[in-house]
């Protein structure tokens, strides 16, 4: 399985909305209730168009990645993979890409979770993520580099 990454000209777009609001709607609604003009909005301000891509395998649109580089660590604000392309193992297939780019970069790998979201916190368990925090709804976790 190829997994590949490209840069989306317009992260913005109802299609990426849509594909963001797939993934995260179960958690955030269970949570704080969903407003797709506020998570519209959020989106908007608090992430920047560069740090999103589109993710393939195989050449298929199968989701996409929200990640930020900080001084030595990627920041892994988003990760979505379509619905039908779940439970296939491309979910750990971008992780490990994930893990590639890290890896040539020298920089350790940052993200956080919704507690509520066991398949996720199993995933990144079985990635032998360290969890660094944990808050009421959260859970926060770290790669090293030394570990990649």
């Amino acid at each position: 399985m190829n997994i590949s990454f490209s840069q989306i000209n317009n992260p913005f777009t109802n299609e990426v909305f849509e594909l963001v609001k797939s993934g995260l709607y179960p958690f955030v609604n269970q949570i704080f209730g969903w407003d797709d003009e506020f998570q519209q909005q959020r989106i908007l301000e608090d992430y920047k168009a560069d740090w999103f891509h589109w993710v393939y395998s195989d050449g298929t649109k199968i989701g996409l990645v929200c990640f930020k580089r900080y001084d030595n660590a990627l920041h892994l604000h988003l990760i979505v993979i379509a619905e039908k392309h779940q439970n296939s193992g491309k979910g750990k297939n971008v992780m490990r890409a994930l893990h590639d780019i890290a890896r040539a970069e020298k920089r350790d790998i940052s993200l956080s979770s919704f507690r509520c979201n066991e398949r996720a916190v199993r995933l990144y368990t079985s990635l032998n993520y360290e969890v660094t925090d944990e808050e009421e709804h959260f859970i926060f976790f770290k790669l090293s580099s030394n570990n990649l």
